[in-house]
């Protein structure tokens, strides 16, 4: 493993690196441990070498970027999303010619479709999961935080080519390659939502009122969050905002009855909770939030019973192929099938979320459950 913080290290590195026909990437970033996240290690690996880079010291990364936009090289990358758009996002890459060991192994059926889980199954392997959580915008790293940053990209290449190998004696491969053209298009893209409130799972049952409450507390923890740089379930859970949802807590005593609101956490935010929760219970009736849409599929009987056939064809072809259902076709293309009522296959290429991988697996059978 190679720690690289100076200019001209990176650079004669990134010469070598440019030699080779693949290359496996990754990234650590510290969205655990603050609330403005950004990439705080590279992790670049070519055979017999693996390279650990710092981006915090501002160096100059235009090399490397030209690496990733370079058509001839391979970078291989294990669940690729969130590298794609953190990249995007902090230096403005938008690498090509992309393989997705993740995808690859979704494409397989397997079970565990972890790094981890991978590199145990065929390289028997078993890896350090202890710093998986850890804080990388620490410096100095410890040593062993920096070999567990390297040993993310050491065997990809290897696991790259034994995955390629099961997909070609599947025919899925061209499957896998189609999935990895949809990573190329993938940007960085802020949040555009009005009431960010609503990403909390589970609040679906919840009335009017107590929905203002939860966007009360919700930005309540989002600003403090904000102004301490720090994750804001760190601030304080989501257990909480819905547990003062349901108790609606306006005096003291009524705050002892929450049982996800910590001593410690009373102690700091309960006044501010108390306040908030009353100015939610005295807002008048047109400026409590609206409860949220039910599914078009739920609204739409015949819709729905349009879906359930979909699912019903969707799930068959799954278990034929000992891939997850999701994989295979999720819940939004049935939908989108479903509206459509195609009469024939060529008619599913209205659909853009639909891959040509699945239309030619189960496009048949989709229109004639919709016939």
């Amino acid at each position: 493993m190679i720690w690289i913080d100076q200019q001209p290290q990176l650079d004669r590195a990134l010469e070598r690196v440019a030699e080779s026909r693949v290359v496996a990437v990754d990234t650590e970033a510290d969205s655990l441990h603050s609330y403005f996240d950004k990439v705080c290690l590279i992790q670049i690996s070519v055979p017999g070498e693996d390279l650990v880079v710092d981006p915090l010291r501002k160096l100059d990364l235009g090399r490397f970027g030209d690496l990733l936009g370079n058509r001839d090289i391979t970078k291989v990358l294990h669940g690729a999303d969130y590298d794609l758009r953190i990249l995007n996002r902090d230096f403005g890459f938008t690498p090509v010619n992309l393989v997705d060991t993740m995808i690859c192994s979704q494409l397989l059926g397997y079970e565990a479709i972890g790094l981890a889980a991978l590199l145990e199954r065929h390289f028997a392997l078993k890896l350090d999961k202890s710093h998986q959580r850890a804080d990388w915008a620490q410096r100095p790293l410890p040593r062993e935080m920096l070999e567990y940053a390297a040993t993310d990209t050491r065997h990809l290449a290897d696991l790259a080519d034994k995955l390629r190998a099961e997909l070609e004696a599947l025919g899925r491969w061209e499957w896998a390659v189609e999935e990895f053209a949809r990573l190329e298009t993938i940007r960085w893209a802020e949040r555009d939502d009005d009431e960010p409130f609503r990403r909390l799972k589970g609040i679906g049952g919840f009335d009017r009122r107590s929905l203002a409450v939860i966007r009360a507390l919700y930005g309540f923890r989002d600003r403090l969050a904000r102004a301490a740089d720090r994750p804001p379930f760190k601030i304080f859970s989501n257990d909480t905002i819905i547990d003062a949802a349901k108790t609606k807590p306006q005096t003291d005593e009524d705050l002892a009855k929450m049982k996800a609101l910590s001593p410690g956490h009373r102690q700091r935010f309960g006044r501010e909770i108390v306040r908030l929760v009353r100015e939610a219970m005295a807002l008048p009736e047109e400026r409590l939030p609206e409860r949220g849409e039910s599914k078009p599929w739920l609204r739409d009987r015949e819709l729905d019973e349009r879906v359930n056939a979909l699912k019903k064809v969707r799930d068959r072809f799954a278990a034929e192929l000992k891939i997850d259902p999701s994989i295979v076709a999720p819940r939004h293309v049935l939908a989108a099938v479903a509206a459509l009522q195609p009469k024939s296959v060529a008619e599913l290429d209205a659909i853009p979320a639909m891959r040509n991988w699945q239309k030619r697996v189960l496009g048949e059978g989709l229109v004639s459950a919709v016939a």
